[in-house]
């Protein structure tokens, strides 16, 4: 099989997202933390994997491919986001410079590791039984004969998938798996959905090696029980480091070497917090790296006068739709951690960066947060203290009685 034809695409579009950004320095938006619409239209002209389309009109977020790249820039440690001059800013890491120092096939290999590895696939698709959903899914890929349309052919349900992650299938066509049919009826819900996929012989190689060997590592908790329903116990017996496995991905020695890092860059402090209901009511609270989210709730109940009764959530790098979410724990089977497990420190949060905390399922009542500064001077506060505030404490319970 021809490897470096099926991949070469992947890395020369990843190279250009990285020389984008090394030429362009763009800005990021304060709200998400993503390119704004005029770099991602600009960068979508660049790419081989590109939509489209003929006007700045859009997000990052709709833009797949680029949403990915900055998913796999961001979580496979290349970049950081940072405050620099009054904007938002990548910066390179380290490990940007070993990741260019690795051939072609190292470097498909970290990519693909990275987003096996580290996509929330939990929070996307809904835990255990995205675990059984996909596992089929990928059975019916690697028993392919010869490429084909299979979607239609097999009558697997696209729907779920579309509608937990719209983009899976440009990150396989990304990836080189295959390529994808879109819905242009205009009378179809949802329009310019993905309708079916073509599976390629790259694309059932790849199905064998994820299905059959990579499980282990997937980012998922979910994964050991339902492997041992199938009575496969051994798979987790002899746990090994991603790269490991990944490896071997491609035949014989191709792949060597990876990254080695260690986060770089000091994240402790005293951090100082806007919390507002609107722009007429808020407070500012200042608050240490090593406290959890959930001492930021409780000094938010205080600061408004909430009498902390109510589930609540944060969603870190968007809204609820967008941003990763971190619950209370009282929520039930949530993924990833909660809101007593997470440190600020952890968030890896940049001066200047936006986020929401929902308190009360019911009432709704949105907090916008934005992080005002990180100051390493100043002494940190051993509890959670109020600074500064505006406006009147809203009454909880406004609809009773």
């Amino acid at each position: 099989m021809d490897f470096i034809n099926k991949i070469e695409k992947t890395i020369s579009d990843f190279d250009v997202f990285i020389s984008f950004i090394e030429s362009e320095k763009p800005h990021l938006s304060f709200k998400r933390g993503e390119l704004g619409k005029k770099d991602s239209f600009k960068l979508n002209q660049m790419l081989y994997h590109r939509k489209d389309v003929d006007k700045p009109n859009f997000t990052q977020y709709q833009y797949p491919v680029i949403h990915f790249m900055f998913f796999l820039a961001i979580h496979g440690d290349l970049y950081v986001k940072a405050y620099e001059k009054g904007r938002a800013v990548l910066i390179e890491t380290s490990a940007l410079k070993e990741f260019k120092s690795l051939n072609i096939y190292e470097r498909y290999i970290y990519l693909l590791q990275t987003y096996w590895t580290k996509y929330d696939f939990e929070t996307r698709f809904g835990g255990s039984y995205f675990i059984d959903y996909f596992y089929k899914f990928f059975t019916i890929l690697l028993k392919s004969k010869k490429p084909r349309w299979f979607i239609e052919e097999s009558g697997f349900n696209i729907y779920y998938i579309n509608s937990r992650d719209p983009d899976f299938f440009y990150k396989m066509n990304f990836f080189g798996f295959g390529d994808y049919k879109i819905n242009h009826d205009e009378d179809v819900f949802p329009k310019n959905s993905i309708i079916d996929f073509f599976i390629n012989d790259f694309g059932i190689y790849c199905s064998r090696f994820l299905i059959k060997d990579a499980f282990p590592v997937w980012n998922n908790k979910y994964k050991e029980d339902f492997f041992r329903q199938k009575r496969r116990k051994n798979i987790f017996q002899n746990k090994k480091n991603p790269f490991d496995i990944f490896k071997d991905f491609f035949p014989g020695d191709k792949v060597k070497k990876t990254i080695t890092y260690t986060d770089e860059f000091d994240r402790t402090g005293a951090y100082t917090f806007k919390v507002s209901l609107h722009s007429g009511l808020w407070r500012k609270i200042r608050i240490s790296h090593y406290h959890y989210l959930y001492d930021l709730h409780m000094a938010i109940q205080e600061a408004f006068g909430f009498d902390n009764d109510h589930l609540y959530a944060f969603y870190i790098g968007g809204n609820r739709k967008t941003g990763k979410s971190i619950y209370c724990p009282e929520v039930e089977e949530q993924e990833g951690m909660n809101s007593e497990e997470a440190t600020i420190e952890e968030l890896k949060l940049f001066k200047g960066q936006k986020l929401f905390y929902l308190f009360d399922f019911g009432d709704m009542w949105w907090f916008d947060i934005k992080l005002l500064s990180i100051d390493k001077g100043s002494p940190m506060p051993p509890t959670p203290i109020i600074i500064d505030s505006q406006g009147e404490s809203p009454d909880q319970y406004h609809d009773w009685g």
